[in-house]
């Protein structure tokens, strides 16, 4: 996929559907945006609070009867994209952590949010 005035170029993506209604996208992400969206990831984590009060990283592991495993080298674009849900003075603490304007981090989210 092409994203239109965007540094990233071509994304290979693939959308995919689950017998639970899930539809969600993968795509294969240069290194360095890769890394950039896991330290906001990891920012977003400690200011959003988890779904039915579990953890980000409960609510995306798989379980079963046997066993449950966090997911790893996971972006969650659910999570990401709710950034652009907080109030300013949320995006500034994320923007201090991340050592990115709030702008800058709106842009580049925003960008993310044209691969579906």
């Amino acid at each position: 996929m092409r994203l239109p005035d965007s540094e990233v170029g071509q994304i290979p993506t693939v959308i995919f559907g689950t017998v639970n209604g899930v539809i969600g996208v993968i795509a294969s992400l240069p290194q360095e945006q890769y890394v950039f969206l896991e330290k906001l990831q990891t920012s977003l984590r400690k200011v959003i609070k988890g779904v039915g009060g579990l953890s980000h990283e409960q609510w995306r592991s798989f379980s079963n009867e046997k066993k449950t495993v966090e997911a790893k080298n996971f972006l969650d674009g659910d999570l990401i994209e709710s950034f652009l849900d907080l109030n300013r003075s949320k995006m500034e603490d994320i923007s201090k952590q991340t050592g990115v304007s709030v702008e800058e981090l709106c842009k580049r989210v925003e960008e993310l949010t044209r691969l579906h």
